[in-house]
């Protein structure tokens, strides 16, 4: 009985495997993001001015004070009370 070296050609795909792996991590893929018309015209809205001013009050601190953190408290307080 004669054994024939089957497991050599195994090997042989499996390094044609690795190389093909390779080539793919050299691949640089970049994101790509398309902005619709709508979404554009949303920016220059009023809830953009909202932002604006919501970003100004956190910066000067206003919702540290103690008045807005009571009320805070109390809406979160009668929400678990329902």
């Amino acid at each position: 009985m004669e054994i024939k070296s089957v497991l050599s050609s195994v090997y042989k795909s499996d390094d044609r495997v690795k190389n093909t792996a390779s080539k793919k991590e050299n691949v640089v893929k970049k994101d790509k993001i398309e902005i619709s018309e709508q979404a554009k015209a949303l920016q220059n809205t009023s809830s953009t001015k909202n932002l604006a001013e919501i970003q100004k009050k956190i910066e000067s601190g206003f919702y540290n004070s103690e008045k807005v953190i009571s009320k805070v408290a109390d809406e979160i307080l009668k929400e678990i009370g329902k």
